[in-house]
């Protein structure tokens, strides 16, 4: 059974832990370790290499776009690639989505995909266009609230949120589409039309968190130059 929501694994208090969120705990701490084992060297070996390359060219084809020179904004958009695209991902590692607790005659599942759950979207989203708008702000300075009591102000506050519900159910509606697909397809074949589809899963998954890097990015440059 599918459900929409996620499925609460236990509370600290008032406050539900879902198999969504330890996804996205296991994720961080993947992320934390990577940083603190994987050291910058001197002499690079050929994982540092790999990784340089991968840098320079994201690097590269973000400064194409939006000509913009900070190392720091570059690094918050590059937070938004990584973390979304290793969240989309680890799911599809078979046995991560083995691992369950029986409650009430019904196996809830540890982890789940990120993304499938809405609230966690709309969180990333909230968050980039907050910084989106804060940077402008710090660029600008009060001018940049000129544009919303401009003659056509109502439509830039609209643009604000429609970014917002864009962010959020492209998204969403995409990973939890690929969830339930592989789902179906699972139970009905065996073992070559899954392993199409996984595939294809690490294809979408990685190109909506590419989306968002790219987005992201372009709504920085319109707010720092407008």
């Amino acid at each position: 059974m599918i459900k929409i929501a996620p499925e609460t694994i236990f509370k600290i208090g008032n406050i539900s832990i879902t198999n969504t969120l330890l996804t996205s705990w296991l994720v961080i701490f993947i992320i934390f370790l990577f940083l603190i084992f994987v050291k910058y060297q001197i002499k690079p070996n050929k994982l540092q290499i790999l990784l340089e390359i991968i840098y320079e060219n994201i690097y590269k084809f973000w400064f194409e776009i939006t000509h913009l020179k900070s190392k720091l904004i570059f690094t918050f958009c590059l937070t938004f690639l990584i973390y979304i695209g290793l969240s989309n991902l680890i799911i599809l590692i078979p046995p991560l989505e083995a691992f369950y607790i029986k409650k009430n005659d019904y196996h809830l599942h540890l982890f789940r995909s990120v993304f499938s759950d809405l609230n966690m979207t709309l969180a990333l989203a909230l968050i980039s266009v907050f910084l989106t708008n804060f940077l402008g702000l710090l660029k600008s300075g009060l001018r940049f609230f000129k544009r919303f009591f401009s003659p056509i102000g109502i439509l830039e506050l609209i643009s604000e949120f429609a970014k917002i519900i864009s962010f959020s159910f492209r998204l969403f509606g995409n990973i939890f589409a690929g969830k339930v697909l592989l789902v179906v397809i699972s139970s009905l074949v065996v073992f070559f039309i899954p392993s199409f589809f996984i595939g294809l899963e690490i294809f979408v998954g990685l190109i909506q968190a590419f989306i968002f890097f790219v987005l992201t990015s372009v709504f920085i440059k319109v707010a720092i130059e407008h």
